[in-house]
């Protein structure tokens, strides 16, 4: 902890680290708030679903561009940029809704052009954090960024829940929209370094792309960390995009958001669990182990939400959800890190990000919806688990293999 106190000496960082802090609270907005607005206007599972597909949709359409464009441009000026557009994208949704004239069309175009700048700025910041680093602290850095960033995340869309609760959804989008602005101008006063240029990376953009895609084609260790992740943010699309019917029709919750913001705080809640039991658990245990036994957690906790029908029990079964899914993937980005040499960490991280969450994320929030709409948020939720089930029997075949 001091160690950290002391790294936040240099100004740069200081910034950086602030700044991004910011930026996730705006997603963690993005994230909770447009699909309540979404629901509230509509009354449709579908539109849900089709709002989380759109958050995904820039990871798998333009994860490996923006890996390839980080890698070879100043990414402190893609990453300023990139915050600008998120803020004013969020911004104009509340402007809209003060005027009434916000629209599930307008919303669903806003948290496409904000996700789509996401994506660029991620990608900027896989290649600014070893600059930023001070000699021989770049592992302490990651270290600090990982710790605070998990914590936003997790917390994060609790506590936008929960503020949803008390407040209209425009002014939970205001409030994001603020904390972009600023986040841009802690970027902006940090005067951040440009981030080193990637002299191993081909000028064309496409075979920059195809030696990253190479590369991890030939690893299967890398490529099963992809795979558990597309399974376990299945999981997190259908939660996302079903929890406000799963609330309403199934918990007999009223639809003003006070028990949705509830189950995302109780999400968010496995999810702190998870981020002291990982660490300890990978002290023990391969990184292997300890992501297919948080697919059990997770399956686990996911059957026994299709069960429940009051609030209370909801709330304990989505905290032992939320602890399996983050274990599966802080386990898992550990498990890729150590496996991937440092000058490709950007391009495959980037790629684990778009099927993850270019595909998984999606995925689950239409099927979700369309099996909300055929059966009820409870079968949705149940598909969930019974498909992590099936990922952590083939995993623990996988190990007793190799064994």
């Amino acid at each position: 902890m001091w160690e950290w106190v002391r790294l936040l000496g240099d100004r740069a960082l200081r910034w950086y680290w602030l700044g991004r802090l910011l930026s996730l609270v705006a997603a963690s907005v993005v994230l909770v708030a447009t699909p309540m607005a979404v629901y509230q206007l509509t009354s449709s599972a579908l539109w849900v679903s089709a709002l989380v597909a759109v958050h995904g949709i820039p990871y798998l359409v333009l994860g490996p561009v923006a890996g390839a464009v980080a890698d070879r441009n100043d990414r402190s000026l893609i990453l300023r940029s990139c915050e600008l557009i998120v803020a004013l994208a969020i911004g104009t949704m509340p402007v809209a809704a003060a005027f009434d004239r916000l629209t599930p069309v307008h919303i669903v175009i806003a948290v496409a052009v904000a996700r789509t700048a996401f994506v660029f700025a991620d990608a900027a910041n896989f290649g600014l954090v070893p600059a930023l680093a001070p000699p021989g602290r770049l592992a302490a850095v990651t270290a600090l960024l990982f710790a605070t960033s998990s914590v936003v995340e997790m917390v994060g869309p609790g506590l936008v829940g929960a503020m949803s609760a008390f407040l209209p959804a425009s002014s939970t989008m205001a409030f994001g929209a603020s904390a972009s602005v600023l986040a841009y101008l802690c970027f902006c006063l940090g005067r951040l370094p440009r981030g080193s240029s990637g002299s191993q990376v081909p000028r064309s953009m496409y075979r920059a792309i195809l030696d990253g895609a190479r590369w991890l084609v030939s690893h299967s260790r890398v490529r099963s960390t992809i795979v558990l992740g597309v399974a376990a943010t299945v999981g997190q699309g259908v939660f996302v995009s079903q929890v406000v019917p799963w609330a309403v029709r199934r918990l007999d919750a009223p639809a003003d958001g006070g028990a949705t913001g509830m189950l995302f705080a109780a999400w968010a809640v496995g999810g702190l669990v998870a981020t002291v039991v990982v660490p300890a658990a990978t002290r023990k245990k391969s990184e292997q182990s300890v992501a297919f036994a948080g697919m059990w957690v997770a399956a686990a906790g996911a059957i026994g939400c299709a069960f429940a029908t009051v609030v209370p029990v909801a709330l304990a079964l989505t905290v032992v959800w939320g602890a399996g899914y983050l274990s599966v993937v802080l386990a898992t980005v550990v498990w890729r890190q150590l496996s991937t040499p440092d000058h490709l960490r950007s391009r495959v991280n980037t790629a684990a990000r778009m099927a993850a969450y270019g595909v998984g994320y999606p995925l689950g929030g239409l099927l979700g919806g369309w099996a909300t709409t055929l059966s009820g948020p409870h079968v949705a939720i149940g598909g969930v688990g019974i498909v992590l089930v099936g990922f952590a029997v083939l995993g623990l075949r996988g190990m007793r293999g190799r064994a």
